[in-house]
């Protein structure tokens, strides 16, 4: 499940609470599951999925759009793309090139975030491991600008295999902040147990500037934690922001 602020632009007068957003991870991966799932969706009044490229390939681009546009549903996500310091078996340059395609792909589909991991730190030493990731996102920064899609950065690995994720030493969310672009922004990545100490200082800042929060669907305490955040946001949302939330708890 994905929070995050919609656009001001969709709304005649914005307020964070307001704009709050929820995003459904989508599981299918045929076409046959997909009409089904997104029938379950349409029924429960989620507005927003979040789609990984293997799936797009496997349904197809078009099919996968032309669905969930009959629902009146939208792709707010797509994952993943990236691995600048080769621990996900690609070089540097083949690492931007494969994002520029996740960009493409992204604008294709309508999506406004895109999910970019680093890739680990490995045998580099930190400061080249941070110098190269850097420099990758710098490279592909003015290609997702133009296009308008957001590159997401996570804290946390969302492979489950640790090698997509760079360590920031300090706080993360300072880190992407200091890159100084609106374009890239921090995903949140809420795994384990106690949501509130897996929340990191400056969290609803982060969300405001147009951050993401992800409670990772993988999780054995995924239903404990997407209830813990709806409780959250209902409390932040208790004048009314938030209409039909309760909606929107996990299955």
């Amino acid at each position: 499940m994905d929070v995050f602020l919609e656009q001001e632009t969709e709304w005649a007068k914005p307020s964070m609470v307001a704009r709050i957003a929820v995003s459904m991870p989508l599981r299918a991966h045929s076409s046959e599951s997909l009409f089904a799932e997104v029938e379950q969706l349409h029924r429960r009044g989620i507005r927003y999925v979040a789609v990984r490229r293997q799936q797009v390939l496997r349904i197809g681009e078009h099919a996968l759009h032309d669905v969930l546009a009959d629902a009146g549903i939208s792709v707010s996500c797509l994952g993943f793309a990236g691995g600048f310091t080769g621990s996900l078996g690609m070089t540097f340059d083949r690492a931007t090139d494969d994002v520029r395609r996740a960009v493409d792909l992204a604008t294709d589909l309508g999506a406004r975030f895109l999910v970019v991991v680093p890739g680990e730190q490995g045998l580099h030493t930190y400061n080249h491991a941070e110098r190269t990731v850097r420099m990758g996102l710098t490279d592909v920064l003015y290609y997702a600008d133009q296009r308008r899609v957001q590159l997401l950065i996570p804290n946390d690995t969302v492979l489950g295999c640790k090698t997509d994720v760079f360590k920031i030493k300090g706080c993360p969310l300072r880190w992407v902040d200091r890159l100084g672009s609106q374009t890239i922004r921090p995903m949140i990545i809420v795994r384990g147990a106690t949501i509130a100490c897996r929340l990191p200082r400056g969290w609803r800042e982060s969300l405001a500037n147009g951050g993401c929060l992800r409670v990772c669907h993988k999780c054995r305490n995924y239903d404990e934690n997407a209830k813990l955040l709806t409780g959250i946001l209902t409390y932040l949302a208790r004048n009314g922001g938030v209409p039909g939330f309760e909606r929107l708890s996990a299955e």
